[in-house]
């Protein structure tokens, strides 16, 4: 037999069934700012994370993502990251260059020898120790690392060997290690900022560069570049950045839809990554117009071999040891 609720039970019962709910996230506005092209790996990467914190806050807060240098290339971005004006970034691991020096020969050219060496290295025990020092020292937050493929030489005339990069003008990014590096084969090297190295090359102010096969053809270098050097000197390691008050400051349930959301970007960008590298060398040597170079690299170990000891002394050959022994 049914017996009679009290509307007094009822409503206590709903009112605990509350109390012990998980806790909803509040409705926040974030700014996410990135020198990519929209349609590249690292902007669909940006748009993919957006849209998961959306999903997973039932779409109460939103990322609004700044691409393509919106908002200036990456020292900006991170500049605009530690003062606040931002709250999130996507960046290469040239950070490390900036901010957290004695990690920077992570990112330096020629020291891995393949994208799994790479990310064992950045999502393992030296990954977590540049986490912690970017933290401790500028307040940002590494939401995680992601793989965006791996990088290679183009340039407006074929290169086949060590000795033809001599003397090539070639823009690299404004870091130590990959300058230092990359001298030791004798390019010229010229400093030009992302954001602005379509028309140094269509002017012809250098001739050279290096970026994963998607950022070349996102960035379309293939309609003023002629030759594609398949290098693979570094595989390209990029991260979500968060600034670290802010994210401290959000309530738990939008925090941790944050958190998960980088977490299943980066696991779906390093896939993505994996399968375009191929491709669009296929892409750029096909419609893109490009000529394919094979190129013989013997002896770069030797010409880079003293690069840790000159940038960081003792602490650099230990550093380069514990690299190379995080290969899996």
């Amino acid at each position: 037999m049914m017996r009679n609720i009290s509307p007094n039970y009822i409503f206590a019962a709903a009112a605990l069934t509350t109390l012990f709910a998980a806790p909803l996230a509040h409705a926040e506005n974030f700014k996410l700012g990135h020198q990519f092209a929209p349609d590249s790996l690292p902007g669909l990467s940006a748009q993919h994370f957006a849209d998961l914190v959306a999903s997973k806050t039932n779409n109460d807060s939103k990322v609004t993502v700044l691409p393509g240098g919106a908002l200036g290339d990456e020292r900006a971005n991170l500049q605009q990251l530690e003062s606040g004006s931002i709250d999130f970034a996507l960046t290469g691991d040239l950070v490390i260059s900036f901010m957290a020096q004695p990690y920077m020969l992570v990112s330096m050219p020629f020291i891995y020898d393949s994208p799994a060496h790479s990310m064992a290295v950045f999502n393992g025990e030296i990954g977590d120790e540049i986490n912690a020092y970017l933290n401790e020292n500028n307040g940002i937050e590494a939401l995680g690392w992601q793989y965006v493929g791996t990088r290679v030489l183009t340039s407006n005339r074929p290169v086949a060997n060590l000795e033809e990069l001599k003397g090539l003008k070639t823009r690299l990014p404004g870091a130590q290690m990959w300058i230092k590096a990359w001298e030791k084969t004798g390019v010229d090297i010229a400093s030009i900022a992302f954001t602005e190295l379509y028309l140094a090359l269509q002017t012809g102010t250098v001739e050279a560069e290096e970026n994963p096969p998607n950022f070349v053809r996102a960035q379309k270098f293939h309609e003023v570049q002629d030759y594609v050097m398949e290098t693979n000197h570094v595989p390209q390691m990029q991260a979500f950045f968060a600034n670290d008050e802010r994210l401290a400051g959000l309530d738990e349930a939008t925090r941790q839809a944050i958190i998960e959301a980088a977490t299943e970007t980066v696991a779906w960008t390093s896939q993505q990554a994996t399968d375009l590298q191929q491709s669009d060398i296929e892409w750029l040597t096909t419609e893109g117009g490009m000529e394919l170079v094979d190129i013989d690299l013997t002896g770069i170990q030797d010409l880079i071999k003293d690069v840790p000891m000159e940038v960081l002394g003792d602490d650099g050959v230990a550093l380069y040891e514990r690299i190379i022994a995080a290969k899996p």
